[in-house]
């Protein structure tokens, strides 16, 4: 391993620099899990300012690293460590350890974790009406150390399934699943000590805005459609690469353009994009994004359609679109996201809004329901509850599937019409 220090000046002329390895201490991780083992894959990383590196680093049982101690004001150095259960399979348990120390390489460069001191998560990951399968997915999310990404955890996971995940606290943790085409992830937590838990693959998957979705920029306008199949959960995101469809855009009911969506890939935005060039002027817009997928680890969400109306006009700045999501989180739905037959289902409803686009007062929230693909709809009454809305699903007494279509009505000539066809099962 080789370190170079940040405040080196090379100004012309030979320079001589000696670093005597024989100061090195051994850097590690213990933990006070014997049912525990560590992975043989680390991360390192120094960083200072604008200067950085990081290294990951595989090894075997003979496998040392070593610290040379040096005070540095500003100067980050960090250790990550992955645990596994060995007497389970796959493991139900996940450590992600971190030594994390502040103004040099340390001195001490050994950090002992204790299960007690630590954040603990258990993880429901669920399925979605299909036998399938899930990959865990977890990563450091630290601006100081940019190398670090989401990896898999422990493999496949049969899903439904659940894992329980111990980390360092104190630091933000992105966390991620992947199941067969599709993948979702959060946008960073911190960990804190103590118990929480998370569901993930929660129905219902549809259209969500932790990423930008859209802007304008004088009389250019770019709209993403990766988002269009995030799961439940609040603060996520999520694509499907098999999903097929289109966007298009129309001003005053005339067709601007039209584009293709396929292979959307949340870190391959640009495959999955409409773009146009506007017309100056102010004027009425209409965008529309429509998808479809047929996939063997989902029966859900197999249709996901947004028709967004929008005033707009050519902008001095990069300005986002006026975009939003209706949001779902179906109280009740068993781990394989299915209601009871004839059973009725709590549905609490929240807007996400396009990052950075100015707040739109919802005037009116409309919600449908249909049981047979959309091809008949019977309205269902919403309620407001604090910052959101709510309804009561009744659901149909054989089993099958709740399509839903909300239809949001907002202030100055704002408006969202979304549909998501089989949005959870019954049965």
């Amino acid at each position: 391993m080789t370190i170079a220090d940040p405040a080196l000046k090379i100004d012309g002329g030979d320079q001589k620099l000696t670093v005597d390895a024989r100061q090195g201490k051994v850097a590690k991780v213990t933990l006070d899990d014997p049912s525990a083992e560590l992975q043989l894959e680390y991360a390192l990383g120094v960083t200072h300012g604008a200067w950085n590196s990081w290294w990951s680093i595989s090894g075997d049982v003979n496998t040392s690293l070593f610290v040379v101690p040096s005070r540095r004001a500003g100067l980050i150095y960090g250790l990550e460590t992955r645990w596994l259960s060995k007497d389970a399979s796959p493991s139900p348990y996940v450590y992600n350890l971190v030594d994390r120390r502040t103004d040099g390489l340390p001195e001490d460069p050994v950090y002992n974790a204790r299960q007690k001191d630590l954040a603990k998560v258990t993880a429901t990951y669920r399925a979605s009406g299909a036998a399938a399968t899930g990959t865990p997915m977890a990563g450091l999310r630290d601006p100081d150390f940019p190398g670090s990404a989401l990896i898999p955890l422990v493999g496949d996971i049969t899903l439904p399934g659940t894992l329980i995940r111990y980390r360092t606290p104190g630091l933000t943790y992105e966390s991620g699943l992947e199941v067969g085409t599709s993948l979702m992830f959060d946008g960073g937590r911190l960990a804190k000590r103590g118990e929480t838990s998370e569901v993930w693959n929660a129905a219902v998957i549809g259209p969500s805005f932790l990423l930008p979705g859209g802007n304008r920029t004088g009389d250019k306008l770019t709209f993403s459609g990766v988002g269009l199949f995030s799961d439940g959960g609040a603060g996520r995101t999520g694509s499907d690469t098999a999903a097929t469809g289109t966007a298009t855009l129309t001003k005053d009911g005339k067709v601007l353009t039209t584009a293709d969506l396929a292979s959307c890939s949340i870190y391959e935005p640009q495959g999955c994009e409409l773009r146009a060039d506007l017309a100056s002027g102010r004027g009425s817009y209409t965008l529309t994004a429509s998808m479809r997928r047929q996939v063997p680890h989902s029966t859900l969400s197999t249709g996901v359609e947004s028709v967004w109306t929008f005033p707009s006009a050519p902008t001095a700045k990069e300005q986002p679109l006026p975009l939003t999501a209706v949001r779902y989180s179906p109280v009740g739905l068993d781990d394989s996201n299915r209601a009871k037959p004839g059973s009725v289902t709590r549905l609490p409803v929240r807007i996400e809004r396009n990052p950075g686009s100015a707040p739109v007062e919802a005037e009116s929230v409309r919600l449908e329901m249909s049981v047979d693909d959309g091809a008949n709809w019977r309205r269902i009454p919403v309620v407001r509850t604090g910052s959101g809305w709510s309804a009561t699903v009744p659901n149909p007494s054989t089993a099958g599937f709740v399509s839903l279509r909300a239809v949001v009505t907002g202030t100055a000539g704002i408006g969202l019409t979304q549909t998501i066809i089989r949005a959870y099962a019954v049965g």
